[in-house]
């Protein structure tokens, strides 16, 4: 299967270098991008596969949290436990599971250190600038986590005169969402300063229940820069939300895995605070200092649970310092090093009790290179990091990147290495009687490569883009729970896996007020210890996003289909495939007010993104939005 698709590759390849297509010159990117080498520079500069998502497109689909904007994209995938505000998991093309991926805020790392992934349920759209998405392994730049790649979400800076933006809405499930930002900048001072308050009666998180399983979020979150001079700025971010969450879970009278819980409820409250110093020491040496906090405390209850098998507090923090240089050279040459220190906390409050930290250490290099008048560019990295559990290791990236500006065509290739470290409740769970956690575990490892081109033409005088990309990603030492003695559970490094496929995006820009986007990809994934499709990695993924703006008017359809997936290592529980349809719609009535809505589920699919979990019918939303 491998050699088919790097054939594939290659056939797509010269098709588009045949003359006959039109060619054109390549677009000009604008797009500024800083999470792929940890500096800013144009998209089309990037080696890494990259995808970006605006707060003008956020703005066009009208979605109110992140994961429904996800969701749209044919190299992602999505699963939601239940309802609105529940746990909330995303895949790249190449992830194993939900903890492959790094997630960042403005930079800061944010995965929990007990179980290792990001709960995307209770991120919402409002103080969002853009999401930039970097495939591959990124552990060279970010150590562990980043085993697939890194999705980070940029915040909004204060930008121009003094500006409020109102907005509100609701709609369906007793949904409603009053919000509120304050911005704007000074020669010296930029400030932003955003809150929200969110209500859900929601609808059962079990697949087969009748009670709504609702949920509330209050959030703040505010960003000042401070610029004394021009070669020095300071930069201070903070968030806070608590949000309460009804889940379906707990204990009731039967014992399957998800049922309808009518008193199962979770709280938390999330905080995370960081500060940045950047410093110009010369004109082509830049120093930046990051420090960073992120704390959530989680309060399960279960009224009906005797043994507070479900009922527990869980809090989990991280705490950051990194100390990043970058150095240009001739406009040529670009150079990041620096060094990190990572403190991860977890206790665990229930019938059982742990509380532990680790500590991580880590020194980078990553090298840019722009030779033949910038037509070719290479991208190398190396990482050191010095784990407290398990020890060293080393992880590296190569890249390169060829513009054949006759064609309108740029060719792409990466390999690089990645590492993801033991998760706090894997090492040091206590003994419950059935299970325990085992500090002797190793780093999961992993390696991969990528191919791929993207080309400019005009197709019958519409400017298109067409990009295609081959991927491969094996892994090793993965961590599961085995059963080492009778009904005792343990987690070890046993398991193996692979994953390559492809995929191919097509824009076309028809004309000046419509513009068509598609994107397909295809996975062919194994277990390998037991010969298995890895579980929730769909075979097939196709999406077209088509939007249309006519005078005050704007539209936005899209169109999903998501393959079958395994839900259980066994291969024997399948979720079947379906398709979503979903509509937006935008009507500005002058620069400052314009009123929107957006339908969910037109065709009202019945579909499953978790085995025996709800997902939404067909909704309505109805909002306005005010700036002055």
């Amino acid at each position: 299967m491998l050699k088919k698709i790097i054939s594939l590759t290659i056939f797509i390849l010269f098709f588009f270098l045949n003359e006959n297509l039109l060619a054109k010159k390549a677009q000009e990117l604008p797009e500024i991008i800083v999470t792929a080498n940890k500096i800013v520079e144009p998209l089309g500069e990037i080696i890494s596969e990259v995808t970006v998502l605006t707060e003008k497109d956020l703005q066009k689909m009208n979605v109110d949290w992140v994961i429904d904007a996800l969701r749209k994209l044919p190299d992602l995938y999505v699963k939601q436990s239940g309802s609105i505000g529940k746990q909330a998991s995303v895949f790249l093309e190449t992830s194993t599971k939900s903890g492959d991926i790094l997630v960042m805020i403005d930079g800061i790392k944010v995965n929990s250190p007990t179980t290792g992934d990001f709960d995307f349920s209770s991120l919402s759209v409002n103080e969002i600038e853009r999401i930039e998405i970097i495939k591959g392994p990124q552990s060279t730049l970010y150590g562990s986590e980043a085993m697939s790649g890194v999705i980070n979400i940029i915040t909004k800076k204060g930008k121009g005169k003094p500006k409020i933006d109102l907005s509100l809405y609701g709609g369906f499930y007793g949904t409603y969402k009053p919000a509120f930002n304050f911005s704007g900048r000074t020669e010296e001072l930029d400030y932003r300063i955003t809150t929200y308050y969110y209500k859900t009666d929601g609808f059962s998180a079990y697949a087969k229940g009748k009670e709504d399983d609702g949920y509330k979020q209050a959030f703040f979150s505010g960003k000042f820069g401070f610029r004394p001079s021009e070669k020095l700025e300071f930069e201070f971010m903070g968030r806070y939300f608590y949000d309460r969450s009804e889940l379906d879970f707990g204990i009731d009278e039967s014992l399957s895995p998800c049922k309808d819980d009518k008193n199962y409820v979770q709280k938390r409250h999330h905080s995370l605070i960081s500060g940045k110093v950047k410093i110009d020491l010369t004109s082509n040496w830049e120093q930046i200092l990051t420090f960073s906090k992120v704390k959530e405390i989680y309060n399960t209850k279960d009224p009906d649970d005797l043994f507070k098998w479900y009922t527990s507090k869980t809090i989990p923090e991280i705490y950051l310092f990194d100390w990043q240089n970058n150095l240009s050279f001739f406009k040529k040459i670009f150079l990041t090093f620096g060094a990190e220190y990572r403190k991860e906390k977890g206790k665990y409050e229930s019938s059982v009790f742990y509380d532990k930290d680790v500590e991580n250490t880590a020194i980078y290099l990553n090298t840019k290179l722009k030779l033949l008048e910038n037509k070719l560019i290479l991208n190398g990295g190396i990482r050191y990091d010095n784990h407290q559990t398990f020890g060293e290791k080393i992880t590296y990236k190569i890249g390169a990147l060829y513009t054949l500006t006759s064609y309108g065509l740029r060719l792409k290739a990466n390999y690089g290495t990645a590492f993801k470290a033991p998760t706090l409740n894997a090492l040091f769970w206590p003994n419950t009687g059935w299970s325990m956690g085992n500090p002797n575990l190793k780093p999961e490892e992993s390696w991969a490569w990528n191919i791929g081109f993207e080309k400019d033409f005009n197709f019958f005088n519409t400017p298109t883009t067409f990009s295609f990309s081959s991927f491969y990603q094996k892994y090793k030492n993965l961590i599961d729970w085995v059963e080492i003695a009778p009904w005792f559970y343990k987690p070890q490094n046993i398991d193996k896996a692979s994953i390559k496929g492809f995929e191919a995006h097509l824009n076309l820009n028809i004309t000046s007020n419509l513009n068509l986007t598609a994107g397909y990809t295809y996975l062919d994934t194994e277990d390998k210890k037991t010969k298995k499709y890895l579980v929730y990695k769909p075979f097939h993924k196709f999406s077209v996003i088509g939007e249309y703006s006519l005078g005050k008017f704007s539209f936005l359809a899209d169109y999903t289909y998501t393959g079958k997936r395994y839900a259980d290592k066994e291969n024997k529980k399948d979720l079947k495939a379906y398709s979503l349809v979903n509509l937006s719609a935008t009507y500005r009535l002058n620069s400052n007010l314009s009123f929107f809505t957006r339908i969910d589920n037109l065709l009202n699919t019945n579909y499953e993104e978790v085995k025996d979990y709800g997902t939404p019918d067909f909704s309505f939303y109805l909002g306005i939005r005010f700036s002055h």
